[in-house]
């Protein structure tokens, strides 16, 4: 690692560091904010559309499909063409897709225009933990990230208040409105980046030393002109290596951190996305009646999650990313385990609901309160852990030239378990029951932080890794 490339690590932070993390910030809100709101749109739908467990499933999963293609797409031309290539484009997408749902007219057009707001969300992903990997300084980094990254709850707990004002006090066409509601923030987000510059390590992987020493005196203008002139040419025929595919990320070098960052983010997600798109319709199964009541869960659990993002913003940087991974694994799971086996033991009683007779549990207030309990601690132990870390190693452990693609894949991979998660997991919970399914969750969960372990390479306060062939990163 060079020393120009040590200042980079060692910088300060700096107003236009503070201008980079919000801008990265306010585009995971808007994922937060859409994936939260299906949740509330699909409680006005259902009756309106009459939706099958398979339409509700082919809503809830059509984003997330089109993350997962958005992911690979644009890690990939991120490394190829520069960060700031589709930064504004990704977001464009996501708002015309977004007022393009508002306008649906039955559940084929709402699933196409779905998946391509997916498709915006999907790309920013890698985009915006790549920018914020290679801007921040070592000693920062996890906490910045952290702090940008749990922007996805506020979108989330936005997205559960306006769902619970639209769908007790709007009309049954409010759920349009939902949609327009998450798509004009896009439009602020858009101008924040409008002229951001891109990243020095990119324009040093690819031999542009002058596009390099300009960001580098936006960043630290204390910084001698001759000097870094110097140790860019020193390093510029090794910086000029041909660009790699995407192959290295299976190499004998990087399986271990692919392994890292793909595995555990599959798994919190294939867990977490049931939950977080359908919290309203689990809330229901558990005891809470009514639309409003059912919003309003959602919305203190939503909350519930900076219980852990909070610590674990301000420790990040000291305690590491693997040991909250797998802390959060385990106890999230224990949560989910307590959620299902207390709802397994309320006892029946037959009610007439939706023109037919159905066995509907009985909750008392412990059993009760230990459902909420559970599902509580389940979402703040995610918060402290994998709801997180899997997003800040996937930034970290690759050298710069495939380094958005590496999160990109990450990404998409984690998306493939959303995608089979909100699709296949509703016809399941309609056959064997909420309960049942999330003790499996649970279980599930568990099984993060043993991959977790398994594969662990810790990150904390280590220099970024510049290239494959002349660093040894982490």
């Amino acid at each position: 690692m060079s020393r120009i490339l040590d200042q980079l690590d060692r910088a300060r932070m700096t107003a236009l560091h503070r201008r980079l993390a919000w801008a990265a910030g306010l585009g995971i809100f808007l994922d937060g904010y859409d994936l939260t709101i299906i949740g509330a749109v699909l409680l006005l739908l259902k009756p309106q559309w009459r939706l099958t467990a398979y339409d509700t499933g082919w809503l809830g999963s059509a984003a997330l499909a089109g993350a997962f293609a958005g992911a690979l797409l644009g890690g990939r031309v991120a490394d190829r063409f520069g960060r700031k290539a589709i930064y504004v484009l990704d977001l464009l997408t996501f708002f015309l897709a977004a007022i393009l749902c508002a306008a649906a007219w039955n559940v084929v057009a709402l699933v196409i225009f779905r998946f391509f707001l997916g498709m915006g969300i999907g790309a920013d992903y890698p985009l915006s933990a790549t920018y914020m990997a290679e801007f921040m300084p070592a000693t920062n980094r996890g906490g910045v990230i952290t702090w940008t990254f749990g922007l996805w709850s506020a979108g989330a707990i936005i997205a559960g208040l306006v769902g619970f004002v639209l769908v007790t006090y709007g009309g049954p066409e409010s759920w349009r409105v939902m949609f327009v509601c998450g798509a004009l923030p896009a439009l602020i987000v858009i101008w924040l980046r409008r002229n951001l510059p891109e990243s020095p390590r990119w324009y040093l992987r690819r031999g542009q030393t002058e596009n390099a020493v300009a960001v580098l005196r936006r960043l630290n203008p204390a910084v001698q002109e001759d000097e870094i002139t110097r140790m860019l040419a020193e390093r510029q025929k090794a910086l000029a290596t041909p660009r790699r595919p995407t192959s290295i990320l299976f190499s004998r070098r990087f399986l271990r951190a692919t392994l890292l960052v793909c595995g555990p983010w599959f798994i919190m997600d294939f867990v977490g996305y049931y939950a977080t798109v359908y919290t309203p319709q689990i809330l229901g199964r558990l005891g809470f009646h009514g639309a409003p009541n059912q919003m309003l869960g959602t919305v203190a659990i939503s909350a519930s999650f900076l219980i852990g993002y909070i610590p674990l913003a301000l420790s990040i940087d000291k305690i590491g990313r693997i040991w909250p991974q797998i802390i959060g694994f385990v106890v999230s799971g224990a949560g989910w385990v307590l959620v299902g086996i207390t709802a397994l033991q309320a006892p029946l009683k037959p009610q007439y609901v939706h023109g037919v007779w159905q066995q509907v549990p009985q909750f008392g207030l412990l059993a009760f309160s230990l459902i909420f309990a559970g599902m509580l601690i389940a979402q703040i132990l995610n918060s402290f852990g994998p709801g997180i870390t899997t997003y800040v190693l996937a930034s970290e452990v690759y050298p710069t030239d495939v380094r958005a693609t590496g999160h990109g894949f990450a990404t998409a991979f984690s998306r493939l378990g959303a995608v089979a998660s909100t699709f296949l997991l509703p016809p399941l919970a309609a056959k064997i029951g909420i309960p049942a399914l999330l003790i499996w969750l649970g279980a599930g969960s568990a099984l993060g932080g043993v991959v977790t372990w398994l594969f662990r390479v810790e990150t904390t306060n280590q220099p970024l890794p510049q290239d494959a062939a002349i660093d040894h990163g982490p």
